[in-house]
């Protein structure tokens, strides 16, 4: 019978890797505990510390977040994120102008973020593809006026029948979301009600668009109402449609003839308007409403929307008031840059849609 020799060897061999595994694992789990302590220490020492040396003004826009504050206070974004998580969860930015003291800890910075500064005269931009829940989201927001006073009063049909006695334009309109014209206006915050900043916009439409366009030199009125609002109604959509300012006059011409030859325009800035939603709200739910039947939704009806959707630009109504012929009925924008292909049929428009895939 063969003798079987054992070694200590392989047993050996074994108990030292795991004495190696061993080791490194409480090497790990110090240095885990030592980054901690340093932590700990570090984020106490945060909470007590000046993290603004000198008086400054920061500006919150709507989009910023906790680490957009951090670089704005230069301070660490994990810290300011931790403490307010710890101490003041229920924290929120304000878009807003706001003065942070000299020598602020963290805790006076989050207690100046909550006291806007008050102006007294502000200037406020009104964008051009901004509809009048836009102009309102905006003026609200920024603590110019209440929420829905500037929507309740330009909807007002009171209101803009005694307007129209100073700007006939405007007479029997149900809205005047096509006559506010975006532009920037000064305001005192204090004294300025929102009748005066309507006004301002009506002023701004008839010097720089109404004069230019729709009056004779005898200052009579060279285009019905009706007429003019078909032309600022295209107008709204061309605004949203084309960015190119040298491809709008050819977009309003292409939604002029689609219309004139009863084709449905197929608009899909026109869908959400109905619902009352600013452009950002209409973004997420467009698809939403793409098929759903009413009086703006060009995707579903031969014809213009109730109303214009949006206050389009000088550039915009000028593109449209001086279209520009051509053979085609079709644009297709590749939504990355923005480029866009006409097409004269829809044989040649489904060609492009294949080679946009």
């Amino acid at each position: 019978m063969d003798n079987w020799i054992f070694t200590e060897k392989p047993l050996n061999s074994i108990t030292e890797k795991q004495n190696i595994f061993f080791r490194i694992f409480k090497l790990i789990i110090w240095i885990l505990v030592i980054v901690w302590i340093i932590f700990y220490f570090k984020y106490k020492n945060y909470s007590n510390k000046i993290i603004n040396k000198q008086e400054k003004i920061i500006n919150i826009e709507s989009w910023d977040t906790i680490n957009d504050l951090a670089e704005k206070l230069d301070t660490n974004k994990l810290f300011l994120k931790k403490y307010i998580n710890n101490n003041n969860p229920d924290f929120v930015l304000i878009t807003w102008d706001f003065k942070i003291s000299e020598g602020s800890k963290v805790d006076e910075v989050l207690k100046s973020l909550k006291t806007p500064i008050i102006y007294d005269e502000v200037n406020i931009t009104f964008l051009e593809w901004w509809n009048i829940y836009d102009i309102d989201n905006y003026l609200s927001k920024k603590w110019y006026f209440e929420e829905n006073s500037y929507i309740n009063y330009v909807t007002n049909t009171e209101k803009i029948e005694k307007l129209s006695e100073f700007f006939p334009f405007i007479k029997w309109l149900e809205t005047l979301e096509w006559y506010l014209y975006p532009d920037t206006y000064k305001i005192n915050i204090k004294e300025t009600q929102i009748n005066q900043l309507v006004i301002r916009q009506l002023e701004n439409f008839e010097t720089k668009v109404y004069n230019k366009y729709f009056i004779w030199d005898n200052w009579e009125q060279n285009l019905t109402n009706k007429e003019i609002e078909k032309i600022i109604n295209i107008a709204s959509i061309v605004e949203k449609e084309e960015k190119n300012p040298k491809n709008k006059a050819i977009v309003a011409w292409i939604l002029k003839k689609r219309l004139d030859e009863w084709w449905m325009i197929w608009a899909d800035a026109t869908v959400c308007y109905p619902h009352k939603l600013t452009w950002d709200e209409c973004k997420m739910v467009v698809s939403k409403y793409i098929t759903e039947i009413s009086d703006y939704n060009t995707r579903t009806m031969a014809w213009l929307p109730k109303t214009p959707i949006w206050n389009p630009s000088f550039n915009t109504i000028n593109a449209t008031y001086n279209y520009k012929k051509t053979p085609y009925y079709f644009y297709l924008h590749n939504t990355s840059t923005w480029e866009i292909y006409f097409a004269k049929t829809n044989a040649e428009h489904e060609a492009n849609k294949r080679f946009m895939k």
